[in-house]
């Protein structure tokens, strides 16, 4: 840009420098016709000094065109509307850009179709995963006399750790599409809660939880299906990393006047909680910091409730209960239902 200006600067000292000889020569030829042809001669080199500008201008307008649908598609058409409009010095670099361009973007294509291929596989492993698991689950139904608390319990909590894999996998597959589809609807924010926790009771009457809800008959409009996956995510953190001895899971909800109304969901532990420096970034992909009891876990639950919560509208906050030490809580924060 700066030599640029360097060379317009000197095709303007070159056009000044004429200008102010062939007035000189009207001076020696004709002194008594100097004041009119000078004049004459000046505005001439004023006309052409911004013609020249006003057809630079314009040439350059049609090269950032080009250049520009150039960078966005860079087809063979759009590579010889960029020829025409630049010196034949650019040509070759020109044509080695777009040689580089068509490969990065034959590349790009190829990679994109492993992706969906692989997302593919994945959403049709995770369906047809889920045949022995609904087998499974008959099983256990139908032969649940058969077998010791103790064993039925562990089965059933090793078919609900299995499910809940497999949902994480599918919900994981479904957030990487083009285009998801929600199906929003009028529903009781405490039915929901209690359905989803009928997946947890097993584990609770094993580990001897005591499960507290407050649940107040709120209504809210939500997907039911993402909202349970959602649910199950937060329940079985709580349920996870709950104290050992005497472990507690609060479910609490209720609406806030002074918030327009929102709809408050809270979910606690009295576990250990999490260290400060954690708290940032809970919501990451794949983060599971430094606590010794997390470092099992894969770090996706979390980031997929918050993922999820952004697409349904949902606010989600971790309380300051978590950093003291005494247990962690999750806070859901549904709009107002009008």
């Amino acid at each position: 840009m700066k030599k640029q200006k360097i060379i317009k600067r000197h095709w303007l000292v070159l056009l000044l420098m004429t200008d102010l000889f062939f007035v000189f020569l009207v001076w020696l030829t004709g002194p008594g016709t100097f004041g009119s042809i000078a004049i004459i001669i000046l505005l001439f080199t004023v006309f052409i000094v911004f013609t020249g500008y006003w057809i630079d201008q314009k040439r350059r307008k049609k090269q950032m065109e080009a250049l520009q649908s150039f960078f966005i598609d860079p087809d063979e058409k759009a590579k010889q509307r960029l020829m025409t409009v630049t010196d034949e010095f650019w040509h070759p670099i020109i044509e080695t850009i777009s040689q580089q361009l068509c490969e990065q973007s034959q590349t790009i294509k190829e990679k994109r179709l492993e992706l969906q291929n692989y997302q593919e596989f994945i959403e049709a492993w995770t369906h047809e995963v889920k045949t022995p698991l609904s087998l499974t689950t008959l099983l256990l139904a139908n032969h649940r006399e058969e077998m010791s608390p103790y064993v039925y319990n562990r089965m059933d909590h090793v078919r609900h750790t299995i499910n809940s894999d497999v949902e994480r996998i599918l919900f994981y597959a479904r957030l990487q599409s083009d285009h998801v589809d929600y199906n929003f609807a009028k529903m009781n924010l405490s039915d929901c809660v209690q359905e989803c926790l009928e997946d947890f009771r097993a584990i609770s009457d094993e580990k001897k939880i005591d499960v507290q809800l407050n649940l107040l008959p709120l209504q809210i409009i939500s997907d039911k299906k993402v909202l349970t996956f959602m649910l199950s995510q937060l329940f079985s953190n709580a349920f996870k990393y709950t104290a050992s001895d005497n472990g507690i899971v609060s479910i609490v909800s209720w609406s806030d006047t002074q918030e327009n109304g929102r709809i408050h969901l809270a979910i606690r532990d009295n576990g250990k909680g999490v260290p400060p420096e954690d708290v940032p970034f809970l919501f990451d992909k794949g983060f599971t910091g430094n606590h010794p009891d997390r470092q099992g876990a894969t770090g996706m639950g979390l980031y997929l409730v918050k993922k999820y919560a952004e697409a349904l509208s949902i606010d989600v906050n971790i309380e300051p209960i978590s950093t003291s030490g005494q247990g962690f809580g999750v806070k859901l924060l549904f709009p107002q239902v009008s």
